[in-house]
């Protein structure tokens, strides 16, 4: 299930559903399930099944009585029937719409430029990205949670909390008509890309129960269904759009950033590929880390290193910052393997030192000149962080020693370069299919994952991640079943410094890499 994206700024009203898959259906039995009983009650919502859905927007609320009242005025359309003389009861105009058919719904939506939601899309919302639970909070039964199981009728919209994507009373209130007609046993057979139901029918679905329902009814997955002509009390609506394209989406969100974006990202399956600035040298923080793993391995494999040889730490050595090296004990000797390890894990900066010393800046630039990288270069060693920064820079490499580089820092590359470093290990071309293997396997084990990695459930993630006061980058390889993507984000010159999980660089990062993937999916 993938949920990156999903704060992009919708229309008012509004809120996105990112592109994304998830299992549609019920994932517990019960022990109707072995009944042979017809009609077999409460067995038409499965099998579980894996659906995967383009972004769409839906309505944050159920449609109110004053709304649809509006749409009867301007179309002479019926009033429901319980508005006495065609006017809504007074101090009813917040609570939900009801008494309405399915066309009744279905006119409403189109003159507001939108349409009902498909069965699939109501319950992708509903689930607010919670992968299998039953409920749109989760999998635990709460009757405080939704408006249900009640003879008083439907209450005013929103009064209880919002899901995940931000929707309000996907559960109780009123059961909502979708476009679908129903099928008893349409989960069977349906397609896994966007299903659109039966073309026929004579029943239409409604999902979400409603006030009168009890508590098995309101789950996210329980259907239901009625005669598209009734006109009931406790059946209403809300209404859905189709998002608008990604590219749409990447643009305005870079649009209203403070700071500069640079980005690649290429579908390693089919090629399909999307830049902004891709070949603009950028800062690359701790993600020059990966061009100096890579180094290592070569050295190994070049018979100048050993991944099991022993490299001392001294008090000079350590620098604070990322990593936990700065707070042993000098004289250790650490494996060449595990520094190797903790300079991409946890980001250690005395680890990376502790490795150029022995490889060499110009070593590592080398061996990115040996695999054709032009513009992928170790500066120098670091400093450590803003309040503990050792006095003089060393460890140069040639390269970073000219003025025109010095600005990079520790290290520059283009996102380009970044993702095509990513996408050759994982084709097995850099130094060996062996190493390139073992170093994604390093890269998945990273645990600064508050950029590419924070909301991709469903995804595997070989990642590494950079930071500094104004910049943060990310560079990685993202995989599920056959799907497999390399992406680098770098966003750099951001106004205010924040080392905390939640910076704004991150969170972009993060929701870019939604947009990006369903970009070149």
């Amino acid at each position: 299930m993938l949920i990156a994206g999903a704060a992009y700024a919708a229309e008012p009203g509004m809120a996105l559903i990112p592109a994304g898959t998830f299992q549609m259906g019920r994932s517990k039995l019960t022990s109707d399930d072995k009944t042979t009983m017809r009609p077999q009650v409460l067995l038409d919502d499965r099998p579980v099944h894996a659906v995967t859905m383009p972004a769409f927007l839906m309505d944050t609320h159920e449609v109110t009585q004053a709304e649809y009242a509006a749409f009867v005025a301007a179309t002479k359309r019926p009033a429901p029937y319980h508005w006495v003389g065609g006017v809504v009861p007074a101090g009813a105009g917040k609570i939900a719409a009801y008494n309405v058919t399915w066309d009744d719904a279905k006119s409403y939506c189109e003159s507001r430029g939108k349409r009902l939601p498909t069965e699939a899309e109501w319950e992708r919302a509903a689930r607010g990205g919670i992968e299998s639970a039953d409920y749109p909070w989760g999998d635990k039964y709460d009757a405080k949670l939704a408006r249900h199981n009640t003879e008083t009728g439907p209450g005013e919209v929103g009064r209880y909390a919002p899901n995940g994507f931000g929707l309000y009373d996907m559960a109780g209130n009123m059961a909502e008509w979708t476009a679908d007609w129903f099928e008893r046993e349409y989960y069977k057979h349906s397609p896994a890309e966007n299903p659109k139901g039966p073309a026929t029918g004579a029943y239409r679905i409604i999902r979400g129960g409603a006030w009168s329902d009890q508590g098995k009814r309101i789950t996210v997955f329980f259907r239901n269904w009625v005669r598209p002509t009734q006109r009931q009390p406790n059946i209403g609506f809300r209404c859905a759009k189709d998002a608008p394209p990604a590219e749409q989406r990447i643009k305005e969100k870079i649009a209203g950033f403070q700071g500069t974006v640079s980005l690649y990202a290429k579908n390693l399956v089919t090629g399909t590929e999307y830049a902004i600035r891709a070949d603009e040298r950028v800062r690359t923080a701790s993600t020059i880390k990966l061009p100096i793993l890579v180094a290592l391995f070569q050295a190994v494999a070049d018979g100048k290193a050993s991944l099991d040889e022993e490299i001392l730490l001294t008090a000079d050595d350590k620098v604070s910052g990322s990593g936990i090296l700065f707070e042993f004990t000098p004289g250790r000797k650490f494996l060449a393997r595990d520094l190797a390890n903790l300079m991409i894990v946890v980001s250690d900066n005395t680890a990376t030192n502790l490795l150029i010393d022995r490889l060499t800046a110009d070593y590592v630039n080398s061996v990115m000149e040996k695999y054709g990288f032009a513009n992928t270069r170790s500066n120098r060693k670091i400093l450590g962080d803003g309040k503990n920064l050792k006095p003089v820079a060393s460890g140069w490499s040639v390269f970073g020693q000219k003025d025109d580089n010095k600005k990079f820092g520790i290290g520059v590359s283009t996102p380009r370069e970044m993702v095509r470093l990513v996408e050759m290990l994982d084709q097995g071309k850099l130094v060996s299919a062996e190493a390139s293997k073992a170093m994604i396997e390093i890269l998945r084990r990273q645990q600064h994952t508050d950029g590419i990695g924070r909301h991709l459930d469903g995804f595997t993630v070989a990642s590494k991640s950079g930071g500094l006061d104004a910049l943060r980058s990310d560079v990685g390889l993202v995989t599920r079943g056959k799907e497999k993507y390399a992406l680098a984000v770098t966003v750099d010159g951001m106004p205010k410094t924040d080392y905390s999980p939640d910076n704004i660089g991150n969170i972009l990062i993060s929701e870019l890499t939604g947009l990006l993937l369903e970009k070149i999916r």
